[in-house]
C-alpha cells in the first residue's frame, strides 16, 4: 500500500495575491488534499480533516513557479492517521527548490454516518510492521 502522495501545480496569475506570491489557502488546500489522499488510502475509505498543526509560511511562492506537495504517513491509530505535508516551491527555469512550509495533519476515518471508524486492519498491520521492522510508517528506512 502506497502511504506517499505528491502533487505539482504552476502557480498561475488567479493563484496569487496581490504581491504575487501564491495564497496561502491555496496552499493549505493542496495540502490538505495531498493528506487526504494519503489517509483514504491508508483507510480504504472517507475521511475527514480533524487538525492542523502549526503551519508557518517561511519562503514565497512566486507567480510562474511550481509548487510541490509531498505528503507521508507518520503514524496511525484506531481510526486517525498522522499525515507529514511538505510545500516547497521551484524555481522551473533555474531547476532550484526551496522549502517553504511543513505541517501535520491528523485525518480521521468516517463511516457513513461521519462518525470515526476504524482503519482495516490489514493497515494497521502493515503499518504496525514497517516500524517493528524499524523503518518509518511508510515503509522506508530512515530518510
Amino acid at each position: 500500500m502506497d502511504k506517499t502522495a505528491h502533487i505539482a501545480r504552476l502557480v498561475l496569475p488567479g493563484h496569487t495575491n496581490r504581491h504575487g506570491s501564491l495564497f496561502g489557502g491555496i496552499a493549505l488546500s493542496l495540502m490538505d488534499e495531498a493528506a487526504g489522499i494519503v489517509s483514504t488510502r491508508v483507510a480504504r475509505g472517507p475521511v475527514v480533516t480533524a487538525h492542523i498543526a502549526s503551519v508557518d509560511f517561511k519562503a514565497p511562492i512566486w507567480q510562474g513557479e511550481a509548487v510541490l506537495i509531498t505528503a507521508a504517513l507518520v503514524s496511525a491509530g484506531t481510526s486517525s492517521m498522522k499525515i507529514r505535508v511538505e510545500t516547497w516551491g521551484e524555481c522551473l527555469e533555474k531547476g532550484t527548490k526551496r522549502h517553504c512550509t511543513t505541517a501535520d495533519f491528523v485525518m480521521v476515518a468516517i463511516d457513513q454516518h461521519g462518525r470515526p471508524r476504524p482503519i482495516p486492519k490489514e493497515a494497521r498491520a502493515d503499518i504496525e510492521a514497517a516500524r517493528a521492522a524499524g523503518g518509518s510508517a511508510d515503509g522506508d528506512e530512515g530518510a
